[in-house]
């Protein structure tokens, strides 16, 4: 036992010790209720407190009780916990380890303060910034469709969107079907592993709605479960809907345009920029031009750029890789 002087100065310890975690759990829960739900790291932080308010409790209970078999239920109970809460610690750490590696490094503030769901930012003023010509946030705002022919590389320029929509701190909703669906996560597949990013497969195949492989398949005959998934999309993201010449071969003009036009209305009022896709060739320009109609924006893919008509005036988002993009370096390997 302990004299009663040691004893009176062991509680002092223990009383700053349970007053100090406690305000650290506090704290770092504000940090992450403040920061609107940002790094889950800040809340790991908080459950690690708990562990440092243990460790100073712990032991001065199993000092002070006779029974050995208490004492031994405590130091081993004090192990099992103290396990489990280094991992966390160090699963904090993993997180903002991963941040420096993963995120780009003008980005990391934002990644810290508002996790991997990224508020939209500020409404500029409309006075043109040629500085800012390679937004594409800005270019494509509200929304836009892009006409492809089938000798234009759109695949890489679905992969350049979403890059760049990722390097402008926005989280991206790819949807398309396979045979592009596998090589889309293959080339962007980091994305998903850190949560910027989500896939949505429309599937013929698929009879239920699925996830496989941090893929959601949505079959095609149950296209009303899209807004399903996507009612809680937060404002400030980009959806990009890349089989439109898929569903009017395979849905129809009327069921399409339904689709597509209830699609356009619900993103733009809940802020979220809208990008669709088109083969300019495989359908008659009366169809082409019935769905432009819905669009804000229009855009023709070239060779190396995608060239925006907005307005009267063309604006161009340049493939930053060139004539030598994704796919193609693959193939040349």
């Amino acid at each position: 036992m302990l004299s009663s002087d040691l004893t009176i100065l062991h509680i002092v310890f223990i009383s700053i010790s349970l007053l100090g975690g406690m305000a650290a759990i506090y704290f770092w829960i504000k940090v992450y209720e403040d920061t609107r739900r940002g790094s889950v790291a800040w809340l790991l932080l908080a459950l690690t407190a708990i562990f440092l308010i243990t460790t100073a409790i712990f032991p001065a209970l199993a000092v002070g009780n006779p029974d050995q078999n208490v004492v031994e239920t405590i130091l081993l109970f004090l192990g099992f916990w103290s396990a489990v809460y280094t991992s966390i610690f160090a699963a904090a750490g993993f997180l903002m380890f991963r941040a420096f590696k993963t995120i780009p490094r003008q980005n990391l503030g934002d990644f810290l303060i508002e996790g991997m769901v990224f508020r939209k930012a500020e409404q500029k003023t409309s006075e043109y910034d040629p500085n800012d010509a390679e937004n594409i946030a800005r270019l494509l705002q509200w929304s836009t469709l892009i006409e492809y022919t089938p000798k234009t590389r759109y695949e890489d320029s679905v992969i350049e969107m979403c890059l760049r929509f990722y390097g402008e701190t926005m989280n991206v909703v790819l949807v398309s079907t396979e045979p592009r669906t596998s090589v889309y996560k293959d080339r962007l597949g980091e994305l998903v592993d850190i949560g910027a990013m989500k896939f949505i497969e429309l599937s013929c195949i698929e009879e239920e709605l699925v996830e496989k492989d941090g893929v959601i398949m949505l079959p095609m005959s149950e296209l009303d479960h899209f807004f399903d998934l996507t009612s809680k999309l937060p404002a400030g993201c980009a959806l990009i809907f890349e089989p439109l010449s898929h569903m009017l071969l395979t849905k129809g003009e009327d069921l399409t345009y339904s689709f597509v036009s209830r699609m356009v209305e619900d993103f733009a009022s809940k802020g979220i920029l809208l990008v669709g896709m088109v083969n300019s060739l495989a359908h008659p320009k009366e169809v082409i031009g019935k769905f432009e109609g819905l669009f804000v924006n229009i855009a023709e893919e070239s060779e190396d750029s995608i060239k925006i008509v907005k307005g009267g005036k063309e604006e161009f988002v340049h493939f930053y890789a060139g004539k030598r993009f994704f796919l193609e370096n693959e193939t040349e390997k």
